[in-house]
């Protein structure tokens, strides 16, 4: 049975409001401390963590029809306090199989509108509650954060509001930031003694927000409802070419979306990877979703079908893709993933002739292996419960959309209406140059990741996917929600080594380094991005490809900096794994096991062989056995990784 603790108390407050008043709010730790300020200039909030200030005084106002709210004036008849702490089992285990909520609340109750504050251990939130029960245009909403002094940010500068929302990190002083530049969300500021991290959650029937830089800080930023929109590239995108002079005309008995600051220690960056803060904000599902199986998927596009020893042409047609079923079956691989190529050209009530898919699933099921489709958006949203009805006819268990490169209201429900619909039938969705984050995955449990990230594909026309990027991700994209880096290259190479190769890509840092990041990246839904040829070619990986799982039942981190380096375990079932990560020059570092339970286990560990350094293809395995006392010393080449599975004697 779960147990529920909350407390209530209600402030009445007697007077007119003509005198300034500040109400704190304080986390369980009482390490996190919000201000709220109520005066003849409105309403602000400001953030302490630790007894130090983090951002300073912002105004937090919305502008609803020709009213503001959290505009002076306006009566503030009560203030309502309490406390939340219960256990949270997630229906798809991310991070970890279980956990427990712990928040403190506090309501400012006006007459349309209420304004909500959360304090929980790991950061803090507010979020406008309507109570007027008639539709209405939201015109604006204004907040963000203010710093008084020149801290150092983590952004991700964007052109315009129709991107990819796959950037390079700048990282520059507040100070240095291009005047009115645009950042996508999760960025980053650290202050004097911690990392917050700012973004949303709970965005429903709303713009998704950008962060704007400004003098001491940034500004929220919103894309306005589209007024009219055109094809281009020949019917494969729809963009906006004009918007409305609002944000998003709806019923206003709602709650808005969360203004969300995870707050983190200085000094241990491996603390964010523990963190729900996204998903506990979000709007949570009350429906059964015991259906929703994770696991790893074996994807064609990355590879562009190379393969060889067989006796077939190789590329988009049904020889391929059974070859690749049968690849998935032998190696216990949960899905394949056909890409784009598989319908007709901008539709996907048409076949591509040269592929037989309803005999396709039917191998694939007798296989036990799930087929999972990919489609533009903009294809998907024309027929969308028509091709659901059809995917779903032949049995299909999962979708991928892609190219919606927008987070405007409008869009917004399209990832919902998707999300939905899968559902209704049982499939699995993953969505591509989408933005990261916003909660979604808890109300819709079967959207396993989502892209947001200059992931692996980027190797295939650029040298973006870094080592460096590789550890910075970790940290600030993949805290919002999971994370479709792609991971699985088998053709490794240190940086000066590096080619362009779209056709037969490569992948910079050693090949430690990329299998560590089944362990590392979060994703229930995880890409095995090479070719099976190249697999064939190291079979010493099977062992750790076929047995890595995609969701954990507990997560342990153990050291890490942003940028730099990284270390995790985690556990599924009674088995553990390890994945470490670094960027830059070769280092000696260890993994201490004091994480396992009492008793002897048996560890495979993989690290970078010593010549990775020059051949990033280079690797060693050892077997021993350890204790919850030992100690493993890892000598990490340039760029370098180790992984390992420990399993109790």
């Amino acid at each position: 049975m779960i147990k529920k603790f909350v407390l209530t108390t209600i402030l009445v407050v007697s007077t007119l409001n003509l005198v300034a008043r500040t109400y704190e709010l304080t986390s369980p730790d009482g390490m996190n401390v919000i201000s709220v300020n109520y005066d003849k200039y409105g309403l602000t909030y400001s953030l302490a963590y630790d007894g130090e200030k983090q951002f300073v005084s912002t105004p937090v106002s919305m502008c609803v029809e020709n009213k503001v709210w959290g505009a002076p004036g306006d009566y503030l008849r009560k203030v309502i306090r309490s406390s939340f702490d219960s256990p949270i089992v997630f229906p798809v285990a991310r991070k970890y199989k279980e956990s427990v909520e712990r928040y403190n609340s506090m309501r400012l109750v006006f007459g349309d509108y209420d304004v909500e504050f959360r304090a929980y251990n790991d950061g803090v939130a507010y979020r406008f509650i309507g109570k007027v029960n008639k539709s209405g245009k939201v015109m604006s909403e204004s907040s963000g954060y203010r710093f008084d002094k020149d801290y150092e940010a983590y952004v991700l500068l964007t052109k315009g509001l129709q991107c990819w929302y796959e950037e390079d990190y700048t990282v520059a002083k507040l100070s240095e930031l291009p005047v009115d530049g645009i950042s996508l969300t999760p960025l980053m500021v650290t202050t004097g003694n911690a990392r917050l991290l700012l973004s949303e959650s709970d965005l429903h029937n709303y713009s998704g927000s950008y962060l704007k830089a400004v003098e001491g800080g940034f500004d929220f930023l919103f894309a306005a409802y589209p007024a009219a929109q055109e094809l281009r590239e020949n019917g494969s995108k729809r963009l906006v070419t004009e918007r409305e002079d609002f944000i998003v005309e709806s019923n206003l008995n709602r709650s808005f979306p969360w203004r969300v600051a995870g707050v983190f220690p200085l000094g241990n960056d491996a603390a964010i990877l523990n963190s729900e803060l996204i998903y506990l904000l979000g709007e949570r599902t009350t429906d059964d979703f015991s259906w929703v199986k994770p696991g790893k998927l074996l994807w064609d596009w990355w590879n562009c079908n190379n393969i060889i020893g067989v006796d077939f042409k190789a590329g988009i047609n049904t020889d391929t893709y059974r070859y690749l079923i049968d690849y998935a079956e032998a190696h216990n691989f949960e899905y394949v993933l056909f890409d784009e190529g598989w319908s007709g050209k901008n539709d996907l009530l048409s076949l591509n002739p040269n592929v037989d898919m309803p005999s396709l699933c039917r191998y694939a099921a007798e296989k036990g292996v799930g087929v999972c489709l990919w489609s533009n958006w903009v294809t998907m949203d024309r027929p969308l419960i028509d091709a659901l009805d059809l995917m779903a006819s032949w049995g299909v268990k999962g979708v991928k959309v892609d190219f919606m490169e927008r987070n405007d209201a409008e869009m917004v429900e399209f990832y919902h209406r998707v999300a939905r619909e899968a559902a209704a039938r049982k499939m699995l969705v993953n969505f591509r140059s989408s933005y990261p984050a916003d909660g979604l995955h808890a109300l819709y449990p079967n959207v396993m990741t989502r892209e947001g990230v200059i992931g692996l594909e980027y190797n295939k026309w650029s040298e973006r996917a870094t080592p460096t990027h590789n550890l910075i991700i970790p940290y600030l994209r993949q805290w919002a929600s999971g994370m479709d880096y792609t991971p699985g290259s088998m053709v490794n190479t240190q940086k000066k080594f590096f080619r362009v190769r779209h056709d037969d890509p490569m992948s910079i840092g050693t090949r430690c380094h990329h299998m560590a990041m089944y362990v590392v990246y979060e994703s229930p839904l995880q890409m095995l991005s090479d070719s099976p040829s190249k697999y064939d070619m190291s079979p010493e990986w099977f062992p750790y490809l076929e047995t890595v799982p995609t969701v954990w039942d507990e997560t342990v981190p153990l050291w890490g900096t942003i940028g730099e380096n990284l270390a995790v375990a985690r556990r599924k079932d009674q088995t553990w794994f390890v994945g470490a990560m670094i960027s830059g020059d070769a280092v000696q570092k260890n993994i201490d096991l004091s994480f396992l339970p009492e008793g002897e286990w048996e560890v495979t560990l993989w690290k970078d062989g010593v010549n990775a350094d020059k051949n990033a293809v280079d690797f060693k395995t050892e077997n021993y056995t350890v204790t919850s006392e030992s100690i493993i010393a890892v000598d990490f080449a340039p760029n370098g990784g180790c992984t390992a599975i420990l399993k109790r004697l």
